[in-house]
């Protein structure tokens, strides 16, 4: 009897042992990371510049996710954000987490991160946005407003009244930034010899803005004020500050949206995405500055030529041609000026990471082709074809970057801690080996 109440108890023990060993393992199982199944799937932005604690949930159609900056949460997150400005070489969160998927927003070209565009950092992202039409949530046509505004005849000027206010100066560059990799000041100036250029911003200034439009012009790109302004020239300059494929901004797409030519140089590939097959002048279709603007002075005396470069506003019929644009404005997931709900740039990437992490696939790994730049950057063609001298400073810096990406592969996949110090004492000792090839 007694050796029956043993067995008794020692069953009841092992019972009890089973139970809490399968509760323990539901738990776990209901769970990742410390979340239970009903609650939403957590995204850490790590770089990008908060001024404040950011903890948002977000309903992406059916697919919910919480949002934070908050780094305490980075066990628990599925995803980690970067915003390409905001990366620092010496800040990575190592070690990374096997589940977790990197996401990569970086809309700008590499100038302030020049390790970006290179296969050994890139491919240790899941997720890109950026301009290339590569990557997972292409910016490339970002912008242009949209498709109706290539069309409207809002700021249109007929040939007759633009030669009327502007019987000299026909062409007008509004610029800040007077530093390119593209060698876009060198240009200009060059193309001042030959044509008066009428010059406003920061750069090459030669005249003035009126004060309405002159206070914050750089984050209004679009302001009707401006627009209408711009639209009296017959040119505008239109030189991207770096010429990598798909990098196109409003320094194309404005000219076109108000009726003027631009003259362009920057993305290899803006060919693909103009309106017509003669929408702008292309610097590189020109020798030097002095070619470009014997082609300009003979084309601003000429109406029908003039405005074959305009048949987006002028042809009813078939007004864009392009129909690899039209696709891409009918899917593209962001656009500047959307002021739907959830339509800012980081509220749209965002929700494409969450719906990333709960349907795609880890084994998606970003290629070159995501943020396709030159280590060496093209610069628009001068008279004498000499590399103008901030652009062999750019080239300088660029190099250094690949050196970075390098360093960065190697850190990464060593899956541990560095700091500051540590990177800076690898990036040294690989420059003065030259071992950064």
């Amino acid at each position: 009897m007694r050796l029956h109440r043993r067995y008794y108890v020692a069953v009841c023990v092992i019972l009890c042992i089973w139970l809490a060993f399968l509760f323990v393992c539901s738990q776990w199982i209901s769970s990742y990371d410390g979340l239970k199944t009903s609650d939403p799937v957590q995204l850490l932005w790590w770089s990008r510049s908060f001024s404040f604690n950011y903890d948002e949930v977000r309903q992406c159609g059916v697919d919910t996710c919480r949002i934070s900056n908050k780094r305490s949460r980075l066990p628990m997150a599925r995803g980690v954000l970067f915003y390409g400005s905001d990366m620092k070489t010496s800040d990575f969160p190592l070690p990374r987490g096997q589940q977790q998927i990197w996401a990569l927003l970086h809309e700008e070209s590499p100038r302030n991160v020049p390790f970006v565009p290179h296969l050994e950092f890139l491919r240790h992202f899941h997720f890109t946005s950026t301009f290339s039409r590569y990557s997972n949530m292409p910016l490339t046509t970002q912008y242009l407003p949209s498709e109706q505004a290539l069309t409207s005849l809002e700021y249109h000027i007929p040939f007759e009244e633009k030669s009327k206010v502007y019987p000299s100066a026909q062409i007008v560059f509004l610029q800040t930034d007077c530093d390119t990799m593209s060698g876009r000041e060198d240009y200009v100036t060059e193309l001042m010899k030959y044509m008066q250029v009428d010059s406003f911003g920061g750069c090459l200034k030669n005249n003035d803005l009126l004060e309405s439009l002159n206070k914050d012009y750089l984050n209004n790109l679009y302001s009707p004020e401006l627009l209408k302004f711009l639209s009296t020239y017959k040119y505008m300059i239109a030189i991207e500050n770096a010429a990598c494929p798909d990098y196109i901004t409003e320094k194309f797409w404005r000219p076109l949206v108000i009726g003027v030519v631009p003259i362009y140089f920057g993305s290899p590939t803006i060919k693909d995405w103009q309106p017509n097959n003669k929408s702008a002048i292309y610097v590189n279709d020109f020798p030097n500055p002095r070619a470009l603007a014997e082609y300009l002075t003979k084309l601003a005396k000429n109406q029908t030529e003039y405005d074959s470069y305009r048949s987006h506003k002028l042809n009813t019929q078939s007004p864009i041609s392009n129909e690899w644009l039209l696709l891409n404005l009918a899917k593209r997931q962001y656009h500047i000026g959307d002021s739907s709900p959830g339509g800012s740039l980081f509220e749209k990437f965002e929700c494409a990471v969450c719906r990333h992490v709960i349907h795609g696939s880890r084994s998606e790994r970003a290629h070159s082709l995501h943020y396709d730049c030159p280590t060496k950057p093209p610069f628009a063609p001068l008279e004498n074809q000499v590399e103008p001298v901030n652009v062999a400073d750019w080239r300088s810096v660029l190099e250094v970057g690949q050196c970075q990406a390098k360093i960065l592969d190697e850190f990464i996949r060593r899956n541990s801690s560095y700091n500051k110090a540590d990177f800076a004492a690898e990036l040294k000792k690989r420059m003065d080996e030259n071992n950064c090839n």
